[in-house]
């Protein structure tokens, strides 16, 4: 599995009074893991990896969201 780098945009979520108009500020995501799977539509991260074909953890990105991901490599 390749190892990489992610950074998108995430939803935002407050509570409680505040103003009526006006947009707020994305939270911006930034992970690093295994990609565990892809498609048009979003990558699937997992952060850990078992010998025996298991993985523990995923986080699923929409690809609209996605600012910049890289491969990384391991030295």
């Amino acid at each position: 599995m390749k190892i990489i780098r992610v950074k998108w945009h995430d939803s935002n979520f407050r509570s409680g009074w505040d103003v009526i108009e006006g947009v707020e500020p994305l939270a911006e995501g930034d992970a690093v893991g295994f990609l565990k799977g892809e498609d048009d539509k979003a990558i699937t991260l997992t952060m850990c990896r078992g010998n025996n074909n298991c993985t523990l953890g995923s986080l699923t990105i929409a690809k609209s969201s996605i600012i910049e991901m890289k491969e990384m490599r391991l030295k």
